[in-house]
């Protein structure tokens, strides 16, 4: 082991007893790299692929090593971690391709966009009080183009469980699916799809309710896709994942959801597949990373993740993403359809709330 190597070593067995998250040498790598492609916090725990949590505390101790340093709202390298990185020949490359920015679909629906995009502008705002975030336009209407790219929209029976991205507005817009329900516990947000299905003349069954409660038999086994963003605490994905599989009516019928790495460590991925594979016995079919971008949220001031940020500045981009993931179901799945009382929101890598 090498000079360097002991440093990031020293670091990231700091950093996991500081904040009880898993930390690797390589995550220290990471957020060293991300470092050199931006200045901004926020977008460095987007490109170093790590939780904000471990994130604000390697950048602490980066600084401490005279690795990085502060200048005013920026993050940057010192010339010895310029020479660090140098020496190790280690960055990202940018590969990135300029039509579907990553997301291996076009989101150009024609009159689906225009009209979604002129709806939007009244939508509701995003609460803390239920862990809300909601996607760019183009995140929507890509989830759409995508869903139906994979023939799971066309005269499909959609069930979307939390809809602050509006999904089922965009699919109902289409045309396309055979019907959509809505389950969602925020009234402001049931009462807009609601409006905007009558003013469209497209139909949306709509219920207002609170998944840690079962849902009502009419939902279980009628649906053949389903769609959710949820929480990223074990319980909550076990919950929001386990509802929408105990909603699909059988056999090679598709889920949809977004997994971050900014709440969620690949520890915790690696326990939750493990979920999806032995415990509701369904397979992961794809997962797209960065597929999902957010629109900075008004509270960001009051969730964790300010409080841990080493520097005190609004974010300058998108820097909350999640992978989008589906799978699929086969013989023997299972969901999961009985009552979670209590707490789902936070856990220690918990920093959007």
């Amino acid at each position: 082991m090498n000079f360097v190597e002991s440093i990031f070593n020293k670091i990231a067995k700091k950093v996991e007893a500081e904040v009880k998250v898993p930390c690797y040498s390589r995550s220290v790598e990471f957020v060293l790299m991300a470092a050199q492609k931006t200045p901004d916090f926020w977008m460095i725990v987007r490109y170093s692929g790590e939780p904000l949590v471990v994130v604000a505390s390697i950048v602490r101790e980066l600084e401490n090593h005279g690795l990085i340093k502060f200048e005013g709202n920026k993050i940057l390298l010192t010339k010895e971690g310029e020479r660090i990185l140098e020496n190790l020949k280690i960055g990202f490359g940018n590969y990135l391709c300029k039509a579907c920015l990553g997301k291996t679909v076009s989101w150009d629906l024609g009159e689906v966009t225009r009209e979604f995009l002129n709806i939007v502008k009244d939508r509701p705002e995003a609460v803390k009080e239920y862990d809300q975030g909601y996607v760019n336009s183009e995140t929507t209407l890509a989830r759409i183009a995508f869903m139906d790219q994979r023939g799971d929209l066309r005269g499909k029976n959609l069930l979307i469980l939390g809809d602050d991205d509006l999904v089922s507005i965009a699919a109902g817009l289409t045309g396309l699916p055979k019907h959509i329900a809505v389950v969602e516990i925020d009234e402001r947000l049931t009462s807009f799809i609601k409006r905007v299905a009558e003013e469209y003349g497209f139909d949306v069954a709509v219920y207002t309710m609170d998944l840690r409660n079962p849902l009502p038999e009419e939902l279980v086994g009628k649906f053949d896709t389903f769609q959710t963003d949820p929480p990223e605490t074990l319980p909550a994905l076990k919950l929001f994942i386990g509802r929408g599989i105990a909603a699909l009516k059988g056999e090679k019928c598709a889920g949809y959801f977004g997994l971050t790495r900014i709440d969620a460590s690949l520890d915790k991925w690696r326990e939750f597949q493990k979920i999806l594979v032995t415990e509701f016995k369904v397979v992961i079919t794809d997962m797209i990373r960065d597929f999902n971008e957010y629109v900075n949220w008004g509270y960001i001031e009051e969730m964790r993740g300010w409080d841990l940020a080493p520097l005190k500045a609004r974010p300058t981009g998108y820097w909350f993403t999640s992978t989008f993931y589906r799978i699929e179901t086969l013989k023997g799945f299972k969901g999961f359809n009985e009552p979670m009382p209590g707490d789902i929101y936070y856990d220690e890598e918990t920093a959007s709330v």
